[in-house]
């Protein structure tokens, strides 16, 4: 270390109120600190499908529609109508609320049967009570447009659908901001009114989201309502989150709290980890407010994460103190300095190797993985500093302390540990590779399908709500097929044959013209290969109108004259909801709304894409730009095959990046090669077993490897720099891996429970994803340490030259 440093120490609290003064200007940042509860936290950013997305999003809407559902014994009756009328009229004056649409709209033409010559002036629907109550019931839960959508088909259940208003500001500054990013820019102005805008809708939109729960909560009547769609899904998601990051910070903190206490057995072994712990945790959320850089649901636990490192940091150096301490050939100031000098290269190695496998996330396309990758790459850096300017200075303030008795159990472990490796070498190298084996092939059975439902305990209202529209409703994920035709043109010739038709009246409706028995035939070929599939539900397009038009036909499919004949009277009103969500002739394009239901059965996302595209290819003999697929299934479905990707490429570089920084810490490629050994079977297993188990790596769980493998080789970084100590002086190795078991060895065990316990705490989340990450990270930190201190001294004892 540089001699500027110690010069700096002989001033602790100078140094001591400068690093105050300054978190208190950092931190004032954390008023700009937020959460990102968007949807387009689930989506890759730069993915083609997103920008054939949003292209569609601007023709026919997006997902952007929130569902709530009324159930009672007969949703028909007058007090079911007047608060279904009620609830409507409620969503409707919300603000970002674009409009809503229920039974109470739909056009009923069979209660009585209306001749389509009448249809214009002669519809009528469930606002007028007059209507024959069991033939609108017959009518809506046979419709193939309103049965399983907007009725259930034993009348019992109904849903309101509101859309929510785009912002189409927001739009305009997000592809200034993409362009911006693309040129390797940073935060200029564009991205800067950008952040601020969308900070701004995120607080309009959760201000919505806060306003439909309290109309849910506060209906008066005895139905049951429950409330879903994409935005909802978001909003919990992210809402669990938050309230998990301000419950559990507190029980984590209680938690590190006492096993420091019963571990070190001193207050100012307490208070002092804890002291660095808050102040880096303070400091990484006040630089991350200043940036605008929001948390989103990956990189929620960074706190936990950044919170962990940290106190290792200090665990290493209160140990080291103590060891000198226990020695008693040195004074306080001398056993600061030489703790902090003896422990900068393990502690700097230890923070560069966790700063790659953080850092291998910042080549990931999603953006919410590369933003987590560099949150923790910034913290990692903070709590180093924090770590070597804090603890030299408040030990050098507080003064010396006598040596105090640790707890004889972790004693007890590592030198069980160290027994094993040593007189059972063999055996250990032996389990070692017979475990590995199985290992290997436990990470080719790792799934990467999703389902949004399985993120939510089944008592909650998210998962009740998903599971009950998927049963009664038709589904509750959204899922589009587009089909590309000409575009309308008034001029084209193909739309002459009708120009007789209408003649010497203006025509209010000349798009209709467009819509012809072929193309709604194309429709209703791809419409029923997705109803055949047992993981959609409801299905709509203008094939679903053709079918219900049949009924005045004789069920006779509609020839161009009739088609035209039938939008023609359509009244503008019905058009606006029955035919403009499904075709857009000035832009050529048809689509299909499909529902899928993730509570009916397990399913792959991908097979089922690779299912439509194929029949749209083969059966239907359709080019590519024929057909786009897409919506929020695709879109996530895209995120989680980035996920695979980021998973394989993560791995191998954080594997050859810490084998280079071993090599050029330890000066020997077969030390770096015995360090990294362990350290991948931990990692390699803790993934065979969410493989062997059936737990799929998300977007939490998919960082885990880079985590056990970053964390996990602190250790054994601490590890072989005091064993390498050990050789120096002259000791043999079986000698210098025993010291090092009760030295350094003892560090490595209360970072190790310190971790777990931790973790542990995110199993009582109602959150799955966080309780897998939770419980997986803790399993990941105890093979890590079962790895480093049993199978990486065999190997030493194998493998490394002993000393005479």
């Amino acid at each position: 270390m540089t001699d500027w440093y110690f010069s700096l120490l002989k001033h602790p609290r100078l140094v001591l109120v400068g690093c105050l003064v300054l978190c208190v200007v950092v931190v004032s940042g954390i008023s700009n600190f937020s959460f990102d509860a968007s949807a387009d936290t689930l989506v890759v950013e730069g993915d083609p499908s997103l920008a054939r997305y949003n292209e569609m999003a601007s023709i026919f809407g997006g997902d952007d529609f929130i569902v709530l559902t009324y159930t009672s014994d007969d949703v028909i009756s007058d007090v079911a109508l007047d608060e279904i009328e009620a609830l409507q009229q409620q969503l409707s004056d919300l603000p970002g609320v674009k409009s809503t649409y229920s039974i109470l709209d739909a056009p009923l033409i069979e209660s009585p049967p209306i001749p389509l010559e009448h249809i214009a002036e002669g519809y009528r629907t469930l606002r007028d009570r007059t209507v024959d109550r069991d033939l609108a019931r017959k009518e809506l839960t046979n419709s193939p447009l309103a049965s399983d959508y907007l009725i259930a088909r034993d009348g019992k259940s109904t849903a309101i659908s509101a859309t929510l208003k785009r912002n189409e500001m927001l739009e305009v500054l997000r592809e200034a901001k993409d362009e911006a990013r693309a040129r390797g820019q940073g935060i200029d102005e564009t991205q800067d009114a950008y952040l601020s805008h969308r900070s701004d809708y995120l607080a309009k939109r959760d201000a919505l989201i806060r306003s439909l729960r309290a109309i849910r909560d506060n209906y008066p009547g005895d139905a049951t309502i429950f409330i879903s769609g994409v935005p909802m899904i978001a909003a919990d998601m992210l809402s669990y989150v938050r309230s998990d990051l301000q419950n559990f910070s507190v029980l984590v903190l209680a938690l590190i709290i006492t096993l420091l206490t019963f571990f070190f057995r001193k207050a100012r072994w307490v208070a002092i980890p804890i002291f660095i712990c808050i102040t880096t945790v303070g400091v990484t959320m006040g630089l991350l407010g200043i940036m605008r850089t929001p948390v989103t649901i990956v990189s929620s636990n960074f706190i936990s994460l950044l919170s962990i490192i940290s106190i290792s940091f200090s665990i290493h150096l209160v140990v080291r103190y103590r060891e000198l301490l226990s020695k008693g050939d040195m004074n306080h100031e001398e056993m600061v300095i030489e703790t902090m000098r003896s422990k900068f290269a393990p502690c700097l190695y230890t923070a560069l190797t966790t700063l790659l496998a953080f850092g291998s996330m910042l080549g990931s396309s999603i953006l919410p993985i590369e933003d987590f990758g560099w949150m923790m790459c910034l913290g990692i850096v903070v709590a180093l500093i924090a770590t070597y300017l804090l603890f030299p200075t408040v030990l050098l303030i507080i003064g010396s302390t006598t040596p105090s008795k640790t707890i004889e159990k972790p004693v007890a472990l590592t030198d069980w540990f160290a027994y094993l490796s040593v007189h059972r070498t063999r055996l250990v190298l032996a389990i070692s590779t017979i475990v590995a084996l199985p290992a290997i092939y436990g990470t080719t059975l790792i799934s990467f399908d999703n389902r949004f439902i399985d993120y939510f305990q089944e008592d909650t209202d998210i998962h009740q709500g998903m599971s009950y529209i998927d049963e009664r409703l038709g589904g509750t994920l959204p899922l589009d097929v587009y089909l590309r035709f000409e575009k309308y043109d008034v001029g084209d010739a193909e739309f002459d044959d009708f120009d007789d038709f209408d003649d010497g009246f203006e025509d209010e409706f000349p798009e209709r013209y467009w819509y012809t028995p072929d193309k709604i035939e194309t429709l209703r070929n791809l419409q029923q290969a997705l109803e055949s599939r047992p993981e959609v539900g409801k299905v709509v397009s203008l094939a679903s109108m053709e079918q219900m038009a049949r009924r005045f036909n004789d069920g006779e499919a509609l020839t161009g004259l009739e088609i035209t004949y039938v939008l023609g009277e359509l009244p503008a009103d019905v058009r606006r909801f029955l035919i403009e969500p499904y075709g857009s002739p000035s832009d050529g394009w048809m689509r299909i709304n499909a529902r899928i239901m993730e509570s009916r059965t397990d399913f792959s996302k991908q097979e089922l894409i690779d299912s439509i595209t194929a029949f749209a290819r083969e059966e239907m003999d359709l080019d590519d730009d024929r057909f786009i697929v897409t919506g929020m299934v695709v879109l996530f479905n895209d995120m989680l095959k980035q996920l695979a990707d980021s998973q394989a490429r993560t791995f191998g570089y954080v594997i050859v990046a810490v084998f280079i920084m071993f090599s050029v810490l330890l000066r020997s490629f077969s030390l770096a090669l015995i360090a990294l050994i362990p350290n991948v079977l931990a990692a390699t297993l803790i993934i065979a077993f969410m493989g062997y188990t059936g737990i799929p790596l998300d977007m939490m769980t998919v960082t885990i490897a880079a985590i056990c493998i970053g964390i996990g080789v602190d250790d054994a970084i601490h590890y072989l720099h005091r064993f390498r100590e050990e050789i120096d002086l002259k000791a043999t190795t079986r000698e210098a891996v025993i010291t090092s078991h009760h030295t350094i060895g003892h560090a490595m065990y209360f970072t190790t429970m310190t971790i777990m316990g931790g973790f542990s705490i995110l199993a009582l989340s109602n959150f799955i994803p966080t309780i897998y990450f939770g419980l997986l990270t803790a399993l990941a930190m105890a093979l890590a340490l079962v790895a480093n201190m049993t199978l990486m001294p065999a190997l030493l004892m194998t493998f490394a030259r002993p000393r005479p």
